[in-house]
C-alpha cells in the first residue's frame, strides 16, 4: 500500500483499495498502522479524504532506527547469554552433546568460547573468517579482549594456505605455534575450554559442529594439547 501511494500520489480510501487490491476494511486498519509510523499523511481536500505516502526519507529513518535497536540487542545478547549460562543449575546432566549446522551454528560455537574462565586451547584448521565473516570475527575479538581471555592455538600448513586470502589480525593474548602437516595434519577446528571440547568444520561442503560437555573428555584433550604444544614451534605468518 505504501508503494502504491508513493507511485500514484494521493488517493481516496476507495481508490487505494482498488489500486492496491486490498479490501477497504484492511485499508482502514493498515492506514492507521502506517500513520503511526509516519509513513502516510491524511489530506482533507474539500469533501474528500485523501491519503498520500510520506517522503521515502521517513522510511529510511525507520530502517536506521530498527538497525540501531538491533545493534543494541546484539551488544546486550552476550551478557544475557552469559547470565543464562551461569544460571544453569546442577540438575543438568554432567555430560551433554550439542550439534550445530550452517553459518549461524558455527557462529554460536565460536561465540561460546567467550564463556572460557580464562584460557582456550585448540587447533586452527583454516581462516574461519572465510565462512563466518570478518565483521563477526572482529566483534568476537573485541569481546575476547574485553574479557581478558587468552588463546593458545596450534596451526598447520592447511591454515597457512587459507590465510593468503584471509590475513588475520589477532590480539596479543593469541599465542600461536606451528606444526608441520607431516607431523600432525590438522583437518578440523577444535577449541577446548572449561569442560567443553568444540569441534567444527566448514570446508568442501561439510558445515557442522559439535560441543561435548564432559570434564574427563576436556581434561584428556587438554593433556594431548600440551604434548602437541611442546612439539610445535613459533612461526611468523
Amino acid at each position: 500500500m505504501y508503494e502504491t501511494l508513493t507511485g500514484k500520489g494521493a488517493l481516496t480510501i476507495l481508490e487505494l483499495s482498488r489500486t492496491s487490491g486490498v479490501s477497504r476494511t484492511q485499508v482502514y486498519r493498515v492506514i492507521e498502522e502506517l500513520k503511526e509510523k509516519g509513513l502516510v499523511e491524511e489530506i482533507v481536500d474539500e469533501y474528500r479524504r485523501l491519503i498520500q505516502g510520506s517522503d521515502v526519507s521517513q522510511l529510511k529513518q525507520l530502517v536506521m532506527a530498527q538497525k540501531h535497536t538491533t545493534e543494541e540487542l546484539e551488544g546486550l545478547f552476550p551478557v544475557i547469554e552469559e547470565e543464562l549460562a551461569g544460571s544453569m543449575g546442577t540438575g543438568h546432566p554432567e555430560t551433554k552433546v550439542l550439534f550445530y549446522r550452517g553459518r549461524a551454528g558455527l557462529r554460536q560455537l565460536i561465540w561460546h568460547t567467550l564463556r572460557a574462565k580464562k584460557e582456550t586451547v585448540g587447533y586452527t584448521y583454516r581462516a574461519i573468517e572465510e565462512y563466518v565473516g570478518n565483521e563477526f570475527m572482529e566483534d568476537w575479538m573485541r569481546a575476547f579482549v574485553r574479557k581478558g581471555l587468552v588463546m593458545h592455538e596450534v596451526y598447520s600448513d592447511t591454515y597457512l594456505e587459507s590465510v593468503d586470502k584471509n590475513p588475520g589480525r589477532f590480539p596479543k593474548t593469541f599465542i600461536s605455534r606451528y606444526i608441520s602437516s607431516s607431523v600432525l595434519h590438522i583437518n578440523i577446528q577444535m577449541d577446548i575450554y572449561n569442560d567443553v571440547v568444540a569441534q567444527y568444520n566448514w570446508h568442501e561442503g561439510e558445515i557442522f559442529g559439535v560441543e561435548i560437555y564432559n570434564t574427563k573428555v576436556a581434561a584428556f584433550h587438554k593433556q594431548l594439547f600440551e604434548i602437541i604444544w611442546k612439539i610445535a614451534r613459533p612461526k611468523v605468518l
